[in-house]
């Protein structure tokens, strides 16, 4: 079965007037699923740490507990960045790029006709969009070996041939 859902985030998509590459973290597992889990991991943390207490070792209940609140700041932080994105949008004569990263969002609007694409990457780095001396990263949330192609998809975007 041939997997097309990465190279569509790749190729962008095209609503009439601008393109727009909306990539997103890949989740894995719903929120409430990750929850049942860690409530099962608490539990059975929680039983252990009750059954050591009544036989007389007190010391592990708290130990217990602290990895119970260890779950719970897990599970937080995951809940927070779960809808994590990036998104860039080519309109008329602007790029746009806004992120959302926990509960800041961030936009940077860029001239159209001013802006570059570094299509050298380095491997393992994003890709840098500037204008000027003002530089951007885009592309956090795409493989590292698909980077290359995206800032290809970009540059021809914001430059078409004629």
């Amino acid at each position: 079965m041939k997997n097309t859902i990465p190279f569509n985030n790749i190729q962008g998509s095209f609503d009439g007037s601008s393109w727009c590459w909306h990539l997103k973290r890949n989740i894995s597992i719903a929120p409430s699923h990750l929850a049942l889990i860690f409530a099962g991991l608490g539990l059975v943390s929680l039983a252990i740490g009750t059954g050591f207490y009544m036989i007389g070792a007190s010391l592990v209940l708290p130990f217990s507990l602290v990895e119970i609140a260890a779950l719970l700041i897990a599970y937080f932080y995951n809940a927070i960045h779960a809808n994590d994105y990036e998104k860039l949008i080519l309109q008329a004569d602007i790029v746009r790029i806004e992120r959302k990263s926990g509960f800041k969002t961030s936009e940077v609007q860029l001239e159209r006709s001013l802006t570059r694409v570094d299509k050298e990457l380095h491997p393992n780095k994003l890709i840098q969009i500037r204008q000027g001396h003002h530089a951007t990263f885009f592309g956090r949330f795409v493989h590292a070996n698909l980077r290359p192609q995206l800032a290809q998809q970009i540059s021809d975007r914001i430059f078409p041939a004629y």
